[in-house]
């Protein structure tokens, strides 16, 4: 596995991780988008699985400022972050060279549709390298985790194998952030995964790669998580760089809120 992953930069571990989880993190994703969907009325709003994914789209188009708050607040689920330091995770990362992971950002969870395309945003992810983001140890790791079956038509991950050989490629703005310049990656070095719930892909952070067109309709789920090596030499030497910048604004976000009698309403008067 080792020997491979240096070849082509990704490995798809089968089978590794447990059915019970990820189906609890996708059911409480669900359960966060539920609540914003069931504030505005949506018509089955209430349903379970796949029958909730088809009324995304009517609370997309109601209110998209709910949408993405509720999107965004999936990322921050106890679910997910246990998740992220699953044992069978951990000892992959190991297993591939990585002494002493560390979390470098927060969990992303990735919900893909044609449906769900923000004006004037991105949609699916452009060729890119997470090291130009995350900007870590030089052989940080990328944890990619179906929450449900993907195949070819259904807006897989696709990679370049081998890219990460090439180091940091140039780049040019986009609306995700950066994306490869055009002329690095040919358009056929990139390769769709099929994977199940349960399996496992981990990538460098060098590697390019991309989100895949889809040929079907639906919603489709995974999470990501990226891992730093604590005992990376050059980590060490620049100081352990982390470019995100995490602070709070400080307006009220919601003018006049909470008054006493919100506050009164929630503990009473003593």
């Amino acid at each position: 596995m080792k020997q491979a992953f240096r070849r082509d930069g990704f490995v798809v571990a089968r089978g590794v991780l447990p059915p019970k989880a990820l189906q609890s993190v996708l059911s409480e994703c669900r359960a966060v988008l539920r609540l914003q969907a069931e504030r505005h009325g949506i018509a089955g709003a209430s349903a379970d699985g796949v029958q909730f994914d088809s009324a995304l789209p009517d609370l997309f188009r109601r209110s998209m400022p709910s949408y993405l708050a509720a999107a965004k607040l999936t990322q921050y689920l106890p679910s997910l972050h246990r998740l992220g330091v699953d044992d069978a995770i951990l000892e992959l990362l190991r297993a591939l060279g990585i002494a002493r992971p560390v979390l470098s950002t927060r969990p992303v969870v990735h919900i893909v549709s044609d449906d769900l395309k923000v004006p004037g945003g991105y949609h699916r992810t452009p060729p890119h390298q997470d090291w130009r983001s995350v900007q870590g140890s030089l052989d940080a790791l990328v944890a990619w985790v179906p929450l449900m079956p993907i195949d070819p038509q259904s807006s897989p991950l696709e990679v370049a194998p081998g890219s990460h050989r090439l180091g940091l490629l140039p780049s040019v703005p986009h609306p995700f952030g950066t994306t490869v310049a055009p002329g690095n990656i040919a358009e056929d070095a990139f390769v769709s995964l099929s994977v199940e719930a349960g399996d496992l892909v981990i990538f460098s952070m060098f590697l390019v790669h991309r989100t895949g067109p889809s040929g079907q309709p639906g919603v489709r789920w995974a999470a990501s998580f990226r891992y730093n090596n604590l005992d990376e030499p050059t980590f060490i030497a620049r100081d352990f760089p982390n470019p995100y910048i995490y602070r709070p604004r400080d307006e009220l976000l919601v003018e006049g809120f909470p008054t006493a009698e919100d506050i009164r309403r929630m503990f009473g008067d003593g």
